[in-house]
């Protein structure tokens, strides 16, 4: 296995059928790592970016793409074909196949007056303030596993504010919900969503969303919603997104790690 970072142009062919706004960022050579099986003539590569990991090419190569993720419980594998998906799970037994779900645009674009509603419905809960991400609470997203991803990919503070952004509720000082930027790309965001399982069901997540999008439009970026389960796509279809499609990932069942 080699590391295939400086090799982009020759990795896209495999990749330019994905839909997925996470390989944009690495193909303009913003985030992520890549590795082939030859640098010189490469047969199969997988593009890991955050928790993503992306399988192209020839399927015999999936045994050295699960060995990237040791270590990583919460890595998600995105594979090319069918093909792909069965190779990775024979060659983790911990890994289970599971759907994820493809979301478009809005036909008729967002309703900005709905989207400032949405946020506005902070006002329902005394005590609570819709923020966004400051420095200290981009520190403060990483100490916890429910909220980490929403600053991860980002080096330092000052990455983030030169080229991301999102929204967080607090409730006395601490986060409870928010979306930001999962990653960017000169174009658009990918958006990472997530509230602490306390504070479920509430209505918060769509709050953070008017907010968010709010600040898509202002900037002039599409936002790209990839929902993991069916609560995520309910999510995204409140927002406006309209669903596209269902596909195939694999994720690593959980009691292995306990």
């Amino acid at each position: 296995m080699f590391c295939a970072d400086g090799i982009a142009d020759k990795l896209y062919p495999f990749f330019e059928n994905f839909e997925d706004s996470v390989l944009n960022s690495f193909f303009e050579g913003l985030y992520g790592s890549a590795y082939c099986d030859d640098p010189v003539s490469p047969s199969a590569a997988v593009i890991v970016s955050g928790d993503f990991y992306f399988c192209a090419g020839d399927v015999s190569f999936a045994e050295s793409a699960v060995k990237l993720a040791q270590g990583n419980r919460y890595a998600t594998f995105m594979p090319e074909n069918e093909k792909w998906a069965k190779a990775l799970a024979e060659a983790d037994g911990r890994l289970f196949i599971t759907k994820r779900f493809r979301t478009r645009l809005p036909g008729r674009g967002f309703d900005p007056e709905v989207l400032k509603g949405y946020a506005g419905g902070i006002l329902q809960y005394p005590g609570y303030k819709l923020e966004p991400i400051n420095e200290v609470y981009y520190n403060k997203a990483k100490e916890q596993d429910w909220s980490a991803a929403f600053t991860s990919n980002f080096r330092s503070w000052e990455e983030f504010d030169r080229r991301a952004f999102g929204f967080v509720i607090t409730h006395n000082g601490e986060i409870i919900s928010g979306m930001s930027c999962y990653t960017v790309y000169s174009r658009g965001v990918e958006i990472e969503v997530a509230t602490d399982e306390r504070y479920r069901l509430k209505g918060l997540a769509k709050i953070c969303g008017g907010a968010f999008l709010t600040e898509c439009l202002h900037r002039g970026l599409i936002p790209h919603w990839d929902a993991r389960n069916e609560t995520s796509l309910a999510i995204a279809e409140k927002m406006g997104f309209e669903f596209k499609e269902s596909y195939t990932a694999l994720e690593y069942d959980q009691k292995y790690f306990v």
